[in-house]
Formats: C-alpha cells, structure tokens, sequence
C-alpha cells in the first residue's frame, strides 16, 4: 500500500515527532487554539524551543491533499499563529526542508533557535522555486548554462566605443561573429575583429548576427562586471540584444 503522506513521513527522518506533544501555551487559553493544531489524529510534530509545530494533512479543493504547518506562540499574555501549507508528497529530506523553512520564513525570529534541517533548507528554495514555477525555473536554469563572460566595465567602455565607431561606418547590413576562447572575448566583421579580455568558461562555438548602422549598443554599463551572453537565440551585450544568431565555425 502506497504511502498517503510521503510528505509526513519525511518529515520524520529530519527529527519531527510522530505524535504532536501537548502545546506551549496556558491552560486558560487552549480554547482559543484551533482543533487542527491540537488534534493527536495523523499528525507529526516538531518542538521549537517556544512552541510546538505541527504538521498534518488538509485536504484542498477536488480532494487535493496538502500539508498544514502550524503552531502556537504564547505567553502568558498573548497568542500568535503561525501557519502555512506545503506539497503532500515530497519525499526528498532536503527538499521538505527547502519547502518548510520558505513557507515559515516570516515567522523565522519565532523559531530561534533554528535546527540544522532549516538552516540548510534556506539554502535549497531553489527546490521551491523548481516546483512553484516551473516554466520560469528551467528557463532560468537554461540561462544559467547559456554561453556567457564578464567584462570589466574598463575594458567594456573603450570596446563599445570602438564598435559605434565601426557601426556607424558600415554601409549596410553585415555579419558580426561573436567568440569567447575562455581569456578573450573576439567580435569580428569583414572590416575588423576586436578583442577584450574576459572571465567565463569557453564558448562551444562562435555566433553570428547580423548588424547595421541603426544597430544599438548600450549607453551605459551599470554593473562593474558587464555580460556577454548567448541566449534563446540572441547575443546580449549588456542590455542591448542582436540577432537572430546562429552558431557557426
């Protein structure tokens, strides 16, 4: 028999409980605490220094399970809540940590201490991210592996100087080839190649686009390190976008 909540049971192996203790907060003010959070029915438990989190299922709209995370801070005094949901079926331990230590991150100084398991959870929302939007993720993870390299905007301020010099020259449409050997950056037309140096991993070819006297270059660099990069079929420099490019010898 399939497990109903994978979820649940990962939380186990990062340290939760299988059976929520009794809650932190003062007799004359259980009433006020929501069943959920108090109900032994399935249900793991994490103990705070301060109070007690509660992870259990809730079912969603067209049967969908989730899992409710929830607790109650207290004093003698005053109450505070603290709640949020999480997918029902993950089964990584890094990734349920990820998603628990994101979804509870406005409650983080009620937490203090915080366990291992979270600190380290902060450091994966990219696990988050992955599953919550998933189309901008992997176009985020393709532009990460994109073909790229960093000028030093010292560097980069002579060589788009050099390049409106020649743009404004050229008597109309012409191919400009874009390489990065690793150490040096190469634009090259029929009239001239200039090259910069640059930091990045080499290119596994070279691109080419296609320029004119109405071709833009940036007009200024905002950041120390400015981009190169190749991606979705276009070569960026900076801001500025040429192309269509294709990849060639």
């Amino acid at each position: 028999m399939s497990d109903p909540h994978p979820t649940l049971t990962t939380l186990l192996e990062l340290g939760f409980e299988d059976r929520p203790p009794v809650t932190h907060v003062p007799p004359s003010l259980l009433w006020m605490v929501p069943s959920r959070l108090s109900s032994p029915l399935v249900s793991v438990c994490h103990r705070f220094a301060n109070f007690d989190l509660v992870a259990s299922p809730e079912i969603k709209f067209f049967g969908r399970y989730v899992i409710h995370l929830g607790g109650v801070h207290g004093t003698d005094r005053t109450l505070s809540f603290i709640e949020g949901e999480i997918p029902n079926d993950l089964e990584s331990p890094l990734e349920v940590a990820a998603w628990v230590s994101y979804v509870l991150k406005s409650d983080r100084a009620e937490l203090d201490p915080l366990p291992d398991w979270f600190i380290e959870g902060e450091q994966h929302w990219d696990l988050v991210f992955a599953r919550m939007f998933p189309g901008e993720w992997e176009r985020k993870r393709a532009y990460g592996a994109c073909p790229k390299c960093f000028i030093n905007r010292d560097y980069a301020r002579p060589l788009r100087r050099n390049l409106l010099e020649e743009l404004s020259c050229l008597a109309g449409e012409t191919g400009m080839t874009f390489s990065f050997d690793g150490r040096v950056l190469s634009i090259s037309t029929n009239e001239s190649v200039h090259e910069v140096v640059a930091s990045g991993d080499s290119w596994p070819s070279s691109y080419q686009v296609f320029v004119s006297p109405e071709s833009k270059l940036p007009t200024r660099f905002q950041y120390r390190q400015v981009e190169v990069s190749v991606f979705e079929d276009y070569v960026s420099f900076d801001r500025i976008r040429f192309g269509p490019c294709q990849a060639v010898e």
